[in-house]
């Protein structure tokens, strides 16, 4: 199995590579709510048995499964008696199950990937922040800023006390200037998706400070952002990771 992020144009032309020549193929799209389970209803009208053998195999896959619990998202599944079976995992949510014969079926998906969606993104690190709020692709509103945290005292004793209390009291107050900034700049909004990006450990201390966050937490993605430094270059690359479905291709192993 082979998985790999790519961009809405590669999807497609992959895709359309891989579209079978003979034999049965068709197209499965099945929404986060349906998920882990496959129900005989929902491989209604595929009438080859290897076919089904092989979807059936593919989406209990470990790798699948965790991807699917992170997306959240639903998948896609364009499925053929000879050749691989691709998988994705678009990055927002497929609403409906649908099965299609003799088609890789695109609309659907393209009809996901294409929406501009109001997406939030939040990136902080201890010392670094990088706010944006996007329309589509647009940068509509965005912050970025440092904070000097000292980092822990080793030598012990007394002194190590103090610095970790100094240490304590300037992630507060960065923590504080975070919220402030979120609140500045892009509170007031509402939006369809809510990415944090940095360490995972600073949300839950960040949301105290944060009313944005709190009242926005339900649209909060499981896909946190791989990030080491937070500045304004990190932030427009992230709306692009964002984006990117996952493609999952399973090679034709079945005889």
């Amino acid at each position: 199995m082979e998985n790999q992020s790519v961009s809405e144009k590669s999807l497609y032309s992959i895709l359309s590579q891989h579209v079978p020549d003979t034999g049965d193929y068709g197209s499965l799209y099945i929404k986060a709510s349906s998920l882990p389970s496959l129900t005989d209803e929902m491989l209604q009208g595929i009438t080859c048995n290897k076919c089904v053998q092989r979807i059936r195999t593919s989406i209990s896959d470990k790798i699948l499964l965790r991807g699917a619990v992170k997306y959240k998202t639903g998948i896609a599944i364009f499925w053929q008696e000879v050749g691989p079976i691709h998988i994705v995992l678009p990055p927002f949510p497929i609403n409906e199950d649908k099965t299609i014969s003799g088609s890789f079926e695109l609309s659907i998906l393209r009809e996901v990937l294409s929406r501009q969606y109001s997406i939030a993104i939040i990136l902080v690190t201890w010392g670094s922040y990088a706010l944006g709020l996007f329309q589509g692709d647009r940068l509509i509103a965005s912050k970025v800023g440092t904070g000097h945290i000292h980092k822990e005292h080793k030598k012990g004793g007394s002194s190590q006390k103090r610095f970790a209390r100094r240490t304590e009291e300037q992630r507060k107050d960065f923590l504080r200037r975070v919220s402030s900034n979120i609140e500045e700049r892009i509170a007031g909004t509402t939006p369809d998706y809510l990415y944090f990006g940095g360490n995972r450990l600073i949300y839950t201390p960040l949301c105290k400070y944060s009313r944005y966050l709190q009242l926005h937490n339900t649209k909060l993605s499981n896909r946190v952002l791989n990030i080491k430094h937070a500045n304004q270059q990190v932030l427009e690359q992230a709306i692009i990771q964002i984006k990117k479905p996952l493609l999952l291709t399973y090679p034709d192993t079945i005889q």
